[in-house]
């Protein structure tokens, strides 16, 4: 209907045409503006396009309609209600399970009501048929959702949930198809007392769509996994060379993490690293230092110790990041895990301390003096083989 305006001498004027229907682009069919429905079958929703599946192990799609809060057409202000592949699963049960929590709960009570119901209005799981991509996917599942469905609960803020469990390790990622643009990077595992952690879905768009699934699970807050994790792809620690992937890691926890617990946990870590620490240098002193007796120095060289034995490590991390550019693919990975290991447990496998040795000149570059290279190497020694003597190491020598 138009919408009025009034102008400054008393004239009314329209200033806006809301349109009933309209025709989204690159889709075969009208809809109505205010619910999303198909204008050839009122009541029904339109069906979506089919995407390819992306990979061999996720054959089950759940897609969901939604219809935004007071939509008003893609050629005003506010989305339009469509079809969203959400995620992927490997199993039919996962994928059905997902589809229920997807509009079992709103998110939160409309604002701007279209004139009918809006949020995730239908949702359905489709299953593709992973050894010919030609072939067109069935629908094994739907739901609707109810009108008078709650809002989903949530946990006061800066609540810590008792009993987080450790984390789950990193996952093997799905074997993509040859060429596929955009696959689902995005994993949701869940975890349950009975049955500990499993992957559930994987999903495309980032961390958000993870994290809005995990509230509609209500994880933590009365649903069936008390805890979850989103893992996503693992990208250089320095982005000026490339945005390739290496491995995984650990994006969000579920429920949020509230400061008090992650500096419980992250205290925690700092011990371990610390053990870690006085571990790998009394192993690689061959005998010479016991861990005792690398606690001692540690705690006799203070602040200048560590930053000389940070020297060392840095030296390390040089190289192994200088031979990243020249990778790819599995060389490229299997770098970045021993990079990981070096920060975090201050392992240094044999082919790590040869490739650190034969690079380590260029590392340094021609600008370096004499004196700046013997400190440097000094440094590596120290972290790579301490020995009793202790001529030229800050915080333990007199020098």
């Amino acid at each position: 209907m138009p919408v009025p305006h009034r102008t400054a001498d008393g004239r009314v004027e329209v200033a806006a045409l809301w349109p009933l229907v309209w025709h989204p682009k690159g889709e075969p069919f009208w809809r109505w503006a205010h619910n999303g429905w198909s204008v050839e079958r009122p009541g029904n929703y339109p069906d979506g396009f089919d995407p390819v599946c992306p990979s061999p192990e996720l054959p089950y799609e759940v897609r969901v309609y939604d219809v935004p809060d007071g939509v008003v057409g893609e050629d005003h202000s506010g989305g339009s209600p469509s079809w969203w592949t959400t995620a992927w699963c490997t199993s039919l049960d996962s994928a059905r399970e997902l589809a229920d929590a997807l509009v079992a709960h709103r998110l939160e009570e409309p604002r701007r009501p279209a004139g009918g119901d809006c949020g995730r209005l239908r949702a359905e799981v489709w299953e593709h048929v992973t050894r010919d991509l030609a072939s067109m996917p069935s629908r094994v599942h739907q739901v609707d959702a109810a009108p008078d469905r709650p809002v989903v609960p949530r946990l006061p803020f800066d609540t810590w949930p008792p009993g987080r469990p450790e984390s789950a390790p990193p996952t093997r990622e799905p074997v993509w198809y040859p060429k596929e643009q955009h696959p689902p990077h995005y994993e949701l595992k869940v975890w349950s007392a009975d049955a500990g952690w499993k992957s559930l879905a994987w999903f495309t768009g980032g961390r958000t769509p993870v994290s809005v699934t995990a509230a509609l699970l209500r994880v933590g807050t009365g649903g069936p996994y008390a805890f979850a994790e989103t893992w996503g792809p693992r990208h250089p620690d320095a982005w000026a060379h490339d945005w390739t992937q290496e491995g995984r890691s650990l994006t969000d926890r579920h429920p949020d993490e509230p400061y008090a617990e992650s500096s419980v946990r992250l205290n925690a870590q700092r011990r371990a690293e610390e053990g870690w620490l006085v571990a790998a240098l009394a192993e690689r002193s061959r005998g010479v230092l016991t861990a005792e007796q690398v606690a001692e120095r540690l705690q006799a060289g203070g602040q200048r110790y560590r930053d000389f034995l940070t020297i060392g490590s840095a030296a390390i991390a040089r190289a192994l990041n200088g031979a990243r550019r020249d990778e790819e693919g599995a060389g490229r990975l299997r770098l970045r895990e021993a990079l990981d290991a070096l920060e975090d447990r201050h392992e240094v496998p044999d082919w790590v301390v040869e490739l650190t040795r034969a690079r380590l000149d260029d590392d340094l570059g021609a600008r370096a003096t004499g004196a700046e290279r013997a400190y440097v190497r000094r440094a590596l020694a120290e972290y790579l083989a301490p020995r009793a003597e202790t001529d030229g190491v800050p915080g333990l020598s007199e020098d």
